[in-house]
């Protein structure tokens, strides 16, 4: 039903979550436009499409709609099809999980995981765990900060060597250009699939992820002046997650590089 959301999370805990275009009164337009007179965007976005995660600064992506890019119930994995993974890493890092479908849809999909100082061994084991219990049987496809390559000052091996050696997890590279990241994101979040559904597509369980999409992820503000660069914030780790996933797929002009290798055995690597 139109305006009516529910479902149960993993703890047991039923979610019904009414919206005012239950009421076929005030589903319209014209009623819309009614009672957003005198309200900011982030006034409206609080109480009226009960998104409690706003910001007042200015949303990063501002072509996201909560009503058009979140489903109106819990998505379910495509069989068939890999699940993809994306990565950031740090002290926070963080992991989506998505599939592609044959639309040429992005869906974004539940669980959304996020560590808080933690490092990638720990961090790497959540997330295989989590992967069997929620995807049992899906191949997996995963992408990630390229930084993940270089090695630590404190350790010889690179956070991609780990997740390889640990958990036979092997991440391929991301865009440098955070531009690259953005622009993919963006072109997705404006373009429709041939039946006019959203190319991006959120499960609604995926709190972090709405809240940053609707203004935890904004721009930076210095001195009361916006810049062309979003706030490094606790939403950005997640962000960045999505964006090497959706550059990596849907950007042509990022392939991970063919090089000649030496070993007549192999001999093509990727890098």
């Amino acid at each position: 039903m139109q305006g009516i959301t529910e479902y149960k999370t993993p703890q047991g805990v039923h979610i019904l979550r009414l919206h005012y275009t239950a009421d076929p009164d005030k589903s319209t337009p014209e009623w819309a436009a009614e009672q957003r007179k005198g309200l900011t965007q982030a006034q409206w976005e609080r109480e009226y499409e009960i998104n409690f995660h706003v910001y007042p600064g200015k949303p990063w992506y501002p072509e996201f709609r909560m009503d058009f890019h979140v489903a109106k119930e819990p998505l379910q994995p495509v069989q068939g099809r890999p699940v993809v993974r994306g990565w950031d890493y740090g002290l926070t890092p963080a992991t989506c999980f998505c599939q592609t479908t044959a639309k040429g849809q992005l869906l974004i999909l539940y669980p959304e995981l996020q560590s808080t100082d933690c490092g990638i061994l720990a961090h790497g084991q959540v997330v295989r765990a989590e992967s069997g219990t929620y995807f049992p049987g899906y191949q997996f496809n995963d992408y990630g900060d390229p930084a993940g390559n270089q090695r630590s000052q404190n350790d010889e091996k690179t956070a991609n060597e780990l997740l390889r050696s640990e958990y036979s997890i092997t991440v391929l590279p991301g865009p440098v250009a955070a531009m690259a990241r953005w622009e993919a994101v963006r072109k997705k979040l404006t373009s429709l699939t041939p039946d006019g559904q959203p190319m991006i597509l959120i499960d609604p369980r995926c709190t972090w992820i709405i809240g940053a999409f609707t203004g935890g992820y904004h721009r930076k503000e210095v001195a009361g002046v916006l810049l062309e660069e979003p706030d490094k914030n606790e939403y950005s780790h997640m962000m960045d997650a999505i964006g090497y996933v959706a550059a990596s797929i849907f950007n042509v002009d990022h392939k991970p590089t063919i090089v000649k290798a030496k070993s007549r055995h192999d001999p093509y690597r990727r890098r």
